[in-house]
């Protein structure tokens, strides 16, 4: 079986398509995608390394625990509304958001395209599903590996740390998003 480079690239970009979260453009999606995840790890640090230890103690390994297990049945409810968003018979969904509405650029045609509901809809809650499932792999991985008695301490904190932050932004993202998918199923879907 001889495998063709142009369409290995093109299957790898169907299997990323749950990025395409970040190829939405808007005047207000960069704090959605970028500006309130970095805000709230940040936070979330701080806070740690602020109050761990004296005034609290945080047992990170049950912390990344109970994350991962919720990470199990948000998968399945990410999915579930994902179908039901993409199947949901309603006119009102296909129409193009209203106001300054998202844009995304085509990977084929390159033009800046408007997104209906149901298309801006998928999209979150797709980022949200692959976002969850990562986030449960990373959980179940961290859970079974440990650093080597040769590595530097340094190399381990260093190393940690960034951990860290990786895992504290996808969690503060996926909240976030889910934020933002809630706030246009309660809210912006109802509205002309």
């Amino acid at each position: 079986m001889r495998v063709h480079p142009r369409k290995f690239f093109v299957n790898i970009a169907k299997l990323l398509t749950a990025f395409s979260f970040f190829r939405l453009r808007s005047h207000d999606l960069r704090y959605f995608q970028y500006v309130f995840p970095t805000f709230a790890a940040s936070v979330i640090l701080l806070g740690y390394h602020l109050l761990s230890g004296e005034i609290l103690v945080i047992k990170l390994d049950a912390f990344v625990s109970s994350a991962t297990t919720l990470m199990g049945v948000l998968i399945g409810f990410y999915i579930a509304a994902l179908a039901a968003v993409t199947s949901f018979p309603s006119e009102s969904l296909n129409n193009i958001m209203s106001g300054d509405a998202p844009k995304m650029k085509e990977r084929w045609g390159g033009q800046d395209v408007a997104l209906t509901r149901r298309r801006f809809l998928a999209i979150l809650l797709g980022y949200c599903a692959f976002l969850s499932i990562f986030i449960f792999i990373l959980g179940s991985v961290s859970a079974a590996v440990n650093f080597g008695s040769d590595i530097p301490t340094v190399v381990k904190q260093l190393a940690m740390g960034a951990w860290w932050f990786v895992y504290t932004w996808f969690l503060s993202s996926l909240l976030i998003v889910t934020m933002l998918c809630l706030h246009y199923l309660i809210e912006r879907m109802h509205r002309d």
